[in-house]
């Protein structure tokens, strides 16, 4: 994981620098390894074409589909900001360092003398990258069944920018929950399904502390869609200023977390 160093004859080995590129490659190959899980692949499947589902009933339906604004920004909201991004998210964050905490490797990659931040940073970037790419063509198919070519308002283009960052903050979430947790996926579904689905529903200010509306506020930045959805929640500077701060506590606590001699199992 670490670049040797060269040393004297008859010299004891020393280590060597880290080299940062060389270990964040070793990193996302042992994390895409263990993403090519047969089940997880179907279940992310299932979640990317559902709304393209809904989008085949309305394309199917031509002039008594109704307005495609309407039905784009309730299907993108409900479907894919609502339920595929934080569950993708929830997989790829928690299976980020549960699989190496079970057969024992999570234990050889603290030992070695790369930066522990620098591993809950790659893990993390790897992640948010495959949710938001995942979440992003599950907006634009969406889009393209129901409306073709046409981006009515840009709301098909900025929901696809907004899901993509939900995608990578939900993710960072995800992954800090997975080292600071034994049951990340539970903590992860009662966050999605009660806090989001539920709490921040009935409260309007847990608004500010829900990333599916820090989502609609992107997308509200990027469109001219009037949609009461769309309005109704934080200011876009504000769910950018949130994220930062929370991919930087997961970068930060999370390196810290596996400083820890006794590590025993993390995540689910």
């Amino acid at each position: 994981m670490s670049a040797s160093a060269t040393t004297p004859r008859g010299a004891a080995p020393t280590a060597g620098r880290v080299s940062f590129p060389a270990t964040a490659r070793v990193l996302v190959q042992l994390a895409w390894a263990r993403t090519r899980s047969p089940v997880l692949l179907l279940g992310i499947g299932v979640l990317v074409l559902l709304p393209m589902f809904f989008a085949v009933v309305f394309a199917s339906r031509g002039v008594l589909s109704g307005d495609p604004v309407e039905f784009l920004v309730r299907r993108y909201d409900e479907l894919v900001c609502a339920l595929a991004t934080p569950l993708i998210a929830l997989l790829f964050g928690t299976s980020a360092f549960s699989a190496e905490a079970d057969d024992g490797t999570l234990l050889y990659l603290v030992t070695t003398t790369t930066p522990r931040w620098w591993i809950v940073a790659v893990r993390t970037l790897f992640a948010s990258v495959l949710t938001g790419a995942v979440s992003a063509f599950a907006v634009w198919g969406t889009g393209a069944i129901a409306v073709g070519s046409s981006d009515p308002e840009h709301i098909t283009s900025a929901f696809t920018l907004a899901v993509f960052y939900g995608g990578a903050t939900y993710a960072a979430l995800f992954t800090a929950l997975a080292l600071l947790t034994r049951r990340a996926l539970v903590s992860g579904l009662v966050y999605v399904i009660f806090w989001e689905g539920v709490l921040s529903g009935t409260f309007p200010a847990l608004q500010y502390l829900s990333v599916r509306q820090w989502m609609l506020a992107v997308a509200a930045e990027f469109t001219d869609a009037s949609d009461a959805r769309l309005t109704s929640g934080p200011s876009v500077w504000f769910a950018l200023g949130a994220s930062v701060v929370l991919v930087l506590f997961t970068v930060y606590v999370g390196g810290r977390r596996l400083h820890q001699p006794r590590i025993g199992r993390v995540g689910t």
